[in-house]
């Protein structure tokens, strides 16, 4: 029989959930738009946001732009009035204003516009209030107008607060880049035996973590995101743009005036000195779900300046900034590109290196307390509790096929962090890299740890539709989760939180399999099957090899990747199974597809993947925009032909683009933590739990309590009638 109490508490929770939607701030349905920040019809926007959610205590800047549109004379602030239930901003925040600023820009009105270079003239005004926090838990009203109202944007602010208790020591982020929910069932599928179809207990190791939610991964301005918009979300609580980390945009032109907002390793830099904070990747160390634990600029290409701001306080035209820079106890992965320095004695290094200002950031993080280390040896044999930098590649860690299988192909690029000309031949791997950074963490820091842990070439892989090399990253992941659970229950006793989850999904989906033996065996062309006569179209349709592909009654079972005693791939079965997945994307660029993996990749990707289309210069001359086509060297590379995809992206496009599908949550911790998890939501909300499990936030005086509580649906403002309704509602079923 149901309970009173589960009753209430869904009753509760369907009533606190009718919320008012300011009409203006519902996105503008298009593809371009003047500024996504600013409420709809308006040209007057505030940053953050209507509906913005802050940590208590949590800093960040407030930047109120207004604009003029086809004309580039920015439009002065007549009477502004910028107010936070009802006091004005200055004196509620005890700081004045920057001077104002003033600009101009252009935008497309929309994709037509954008094909004709009809640009729209905007002139731009900008005030700020920079670095500014609020200590107390509740909601705020923000009223900001100017000229007497003629342009007026109304906006609530959240400040979230969890009571001050902590749930764990240690904390653990993993990030599956681009790790679609599809990708995780076909790892499944490839590694795992069952008995008879029922995999029973023998799930991927971060599907038994023990709770499991949803994260809607759209940015501020776009309902598919990139990793930068994402993984900034995690880190700062906040929705932003593509390409942003640590802030909101703006309009202006430098990347590094935007308004920030500080992300949760600032916070424990500020509030928790003795915990350490930790970065693994096996991307380059400024990409960006690395940089967006710490880094600040509306462009992630601002890969110098983010090796930089990583031990450096944040420094552009005179902005404050009161958050110290993160230093990081440990900071691992690739990107020896932006460390590395030109020599004149050495030329090689000229191509190679693009640190900021040519400077030498190996030895300005040595001088920073850091010991460098650039190779699988050196990790091994660094024992230390100094915090520790190590750069592995002049670019992105390879993938671990790559790292594992086939080290020779290693040899085909000059990969070297520190940009001599020379291979990268002893790159270490995620569950290595991670390992190392909890035992130099433990040494280090007696208030436990918080760890960004990347799984990177997963998203590298699927953009070029690298499936193999893709999904054994993925696998890579998982063992790395086991390895970092059963290192908590043997250290710990359950004292750490490991949060397993993607920035954002790839469109990559199974829909049978193949028999790649058979498959080779088939012809490619049909035209001694079919005749002279035969059109065009039936000419590419390819029938023959199409044979091999089974549909859903001929699916079957695929041949496993795995040694089932270890978990672990192996060479002969990444080499040559014989029944795989046949897998795709939904975002296709012209490329030809035979299903097997590539065992010599393109010397021009980083990571080492296949490069299945190019760019055609004598199309692109004739559309001014760049036309990608089939790579002819990567078809028929063993001579057995292969089935031509047709695109349906934009032309310009070589690599397939990432998907709006939700992404998993895989958590384990106390049960608060776990039931925190258990929902699906915004991608903002999960640096709240990450927040609330280390015990983080200024105002004690008010937790908010969690998910699903009767108590904590009870502190929202619920309309008395709609309330009575419920009530009403539920005498009846009662009784």
């Amino acid at each position: 029989m149901v309970k009173i109490t589960e009753l209430l508490t869904l009753a509760f929770l369907s009533v606190a959930t009718v919320g008012a939607i300011n009409p203006a701030s519902v996105p503008e349905q298009s593809q371009h738009t003047r500024y996504r920040a600013a409420p709809r019809g308006s040209l007057l926007s505030v940053v953050p946001v209507d509906g913005a959610e802050f940590l208590a205590g949590q800093h960040y800047d407030i930047s109120i732009e207004l604009h003029a549109v086809d004309t580039q004379t920015p439009p002065p602030f007549t009477a502004l009035q910028a107010t936070i239930n009802d006091q004005p901003f200055e004196s509620f925040f005890g700081k004045s204003y920057s001077p104002v600023e003033t600009w101009n820009y252009t935008y497309f009105v929309d994709s037509a516009a954008r094909d004709t270079q009809k640009q729209t003239l905007v002139g731009v005004s900008r005030i700020a209030l920079r670095s500014v926090k609020i200590d107390k838990a509740g909601e705020y009203k923000v009223s900001v107008q100017v000229d007497g109202g003629k342009e007026k944007v109304d906006a609530v602010w959240k400040v979230r607060s969890f009571g001050g208790k902590r749930w764990v020591k240690n904390l653990v982020l993993f990030i599956g880049d681009g790790m679609a929910p599809t990708m995780i069932s076909a790892a499944r599928y490839i590694s795992k035996q069952t008995t008879f179809g029922k995999f029973g207990t023998n799930f991927l190791n971060m599907e038994l973590l023990g709770a499991i939610g949803k994260i809607a991964t759209n940015g501020l301005d776009s309902i598919i995101t990139d990793s930068a918009n994402s993984a900034h979300a995690y880190n700062t609580g906040h929705k932003s743009s593509l390409n942003a980390l640590g802030v909101y945009p703006d309009t202006s032109g430098p990347s590094l005036d935007d308004p920030k907002v500080e992300t949760l390793a600032e916070i424990l830099r500020r509030t928790r000195p003795d915990m350490c904070v930790g970065i693994v990747t096996t991307a380059e160390v400024q990409d960006a779900t690395p940089a967006a634990v710490f880094s600040h600029t509306r462009l992630r290409g601002d890969k110098a300046i983010i090796t930089d701001q990583m031990i450096n306080p944040f420094n552009f035209q005179n902005i404050t900034w009161d958050p110290k820079p993160v230093k990081a106890d440990v900071y691992m992965g690739g990107g020896g590109k932006y460390f590395c320095n030109t020599n004149s004695t050495d030329p090689t290094k000229t191509s190679l290196c693009s640190s900021l200002k040519n400077q030498d950031y190996y030895e300005n993080y040595r001088q920073n307390g850091y010991t460098v280390v650039k190779s699988q040896q050196e990790l091994d044999a660094y024992k230390g509790d100094g915090p520790i930098v190590g750069i592995f590649a002049l670019n992105n860690l390879d993938t671990w096929i790559e790292r594992t299988l086939w080290k020779d192909n290693l040899k085909i690029i000059k990969s070297h962090p520190d940009g001599n000309g020379q291979s990268a031949t002893e790159q270490p791997g995620l569950q290595a890299m991670t390992l190392k950074a909890i035992e130099v963490m433990d040494r280090r820091c007696k208030d436990g740890w918080f760890l960004m842990s990347e799984g990177a070439s997963i998203d590298k892989s699927m953009h070029p539709m690298d499936f193999d090399r893709g999904l054994a990253d993925l696998l890579e992941l998982d063992r790395t989760v086991k390895a970092v659970k059963e290192y908590d229950a043997e250290h710990y006793k359950g004292q750490t939180a490991i949060f397993v989850t993607a920035d954002h999904s790839q469109a990559f989906d199974v829909y049978g399999s193949v028999d790649t033996q058979y498959f080779n065996q088939l012809p490619s062309n049909d035209d001694l099957k079919i005749g002279s006569n035969a059109t065009e179209v039936q000419k590419g349709l390819q029938i023959q090899k199409r044979f091999a592909v089974g549909g859903a009654w001929e699916t079957g079972w695929p041949t496993l990747i795995t040694d089932p005693t270890t978990d672990v791939p192996t060479l002969e079965t990444i080499e040559a199974p014989r029944y795989k997945l046949a897998a795709g994307k939904v975002d296709a660029v012209p490329h030809h597809e035979d299903f097997q993996i590539r065992k010599k990749p393109s010397p021009n990707t980083t990571p080492l993947t296949r490069e299945p289309a190019i760019v055609d210069k004598a199309l692109s001359a004739i559309f001014g925009r760049d036309v990608g086509v089939p790579n002819p060297a990567d078809d028929n590379l063993d001579g057995h032909g292969s089935i031509s995809v047709s695109p349906n992206l934009s032309p310009e496009e070589i690599v397939s683009q990432h998907s709006l599908q939700a992404v998993d949550l895989y958590c384990a911790g106390p049960d608060h933590v776990k039931m925190r998890c258990s929902r699906v939501m915004d991608n903002t909300e999960l640096f709240f739990i990450m927040a609330d499990a280390l015990g983080l936030g200024s105002d004690t005086s008010n937790p908010e309590l969690p998910p699903g509580s009767v108590s904590s649906s009870m502190h929202s403002a619920v309309p008395s009638v709609l309330l009575a309704t419920v009530l009403v509602g539920l005498v009846a079923v009662l009784f």
